[in-house]
């Protein structure tokens, strides 16, 4: 009731202002004035700062709502006097689109509320409990709905699905319940914001505890920045062009180096920003060091071939005296993630 004090006399100031020019010749030169006046006062007043600046829009908002609907009381009353229309007469149009123009503010933010509301919504029960079938490459895979989780297609970053976006996770449901998706890539980010992780445990996955998924407890739970966990905080499988090397690229940088070799046989290259490390049996990855006292480690990124026809790309936590096992442990463990979507 407060508002409506505010702004119902805006509104009727604004609809009176215009209401009562029923001269084609006088009303449209109105118009246009009240279109430039509107137009510079919604700007000086949104340019504005200070405690009254919202209600200083509305009000301005409630002004340009009552000019227009007065602007549109006006010409019907002339096409009725034109066409001698007596429904259209000014006793019954005016009072007509007062409401009407009033309420239509009202009336727009409502249906866009609830279209928004409709949009958000929550996927239904059996999208949100059940394995939804999908390909990548050669392989058949089960995907729960579950935080974490993208899949992206043939089309891309314009065509994938974020399963921890209702309206995306409700999409790629009803493209499964058609039949297997085909994907090029299925990305694991196992390693989100406190914000965006506290809203995705909320997914009926994480309510229950799931050991046929190595990566579920770390896809509920925000890892501690300090922590070293022995799965990839992040981790792509994706199809691959026959014969290609996912690590050429890479390695090629790499020796453009000379290596630092330790007593263990782990080589260290150092290039201008980054870190390889190489095991001795030639597995490397590239990392960088944060120097930052909150992450006492190394933020590495590895590629491998997972298949003729898949890659595999995984970042993980480590540290120089750590990398030669610990990286092993991740490896196996990267493979251990994807595999558990096999059905």
């Amino acid at each position: 009731m407060q508002l409506l004090s505010f702004v119902a006399p805006a509104y009727a100031i604004g609809f009176l202002a215009l209401c009562f020019w029923w001269r084609w010749w006088l009303l449209i030169p109105a118009g246009i004035v009240a279109t430039v006046l509107a137009k510079i006062e919604f700007a000086s007043v949104n340019s504005s700062d200070g405690p009254g600046v919202v209600f200083g829009i509305i009000i301005v908002v409630f002004l340009m709502i009552g000019a227009a609907s007065g602007f549109v009381a006006s010409g019907i009353v002339l096409v009725g006097r034109a066409n001698r229309w007596r429904a259209l007469r000014a006793m019954y149009v005016l009072p007509t689109v007062f409401i009407l123009g009033f309420g239509s503010y009202f009336a727009v933010n409502w249906t866009q509320q609830k279209i928004r509301e409709a949009h958000y919504a929550p996927p239904s029960a059996a999208c949100l409990d059940n394995l939804h079938p999908a390909r990548v490459a050669d392989v058949d895979i089960a995907i729960p709905v579950a935080p974490g989780i993208s899949l992206y297609g043939d089309g891309g970053n314009a065509d994938h699905y974020i399963l921890w976006s209702n309206p995306e996770a409700r999409a790629f449901c009803r493209e499964a319940d058609r039949g297997a998706v085909t994907l090029n890539s299925v990305v694991f980010m196992l390693d989100g914001s406190p914000a965006r992780r506290e809203m995705l445990t909320e997914r009926p996955f994480c309510s229950r505890p799931h050991p046929e998924y190595p990566w579920g407890e770390m896809a509920c739970h925000l890892i501690p920045t300090d922590v070293i966990p022995d799965k990839p905080v992040e981790m792509t499988v994706s199809a691959k062009a026959p014969g290609s090397d996912p690590s050429a690229r890479e390695r090629e940088a790499m020796l453009k180096n000379q290596p630092i070799v330790a007593s263990d046989g782990l080589r260290t290259y150092r290039s201008q920003n980054d870190i390889y490390l190489q095991r001795p049996d030639g597995y490397f990855a590239q990392c960088r060091d944060y120097r930052n006292k909150s992450q006492p480690w190394l933020y590495c990124t590895a590629k491998e071939q997972l298949s003729d026809q898949l890659t595999i790309s995984y970042n993980f936590r480590s540290t120089a005296e750590l990398f030669i096992t610990h990286s092993a442990t991740v490896a196996a463990n990267a493979r251990a993630i994807f595999n558990s979507l096999k059905p």
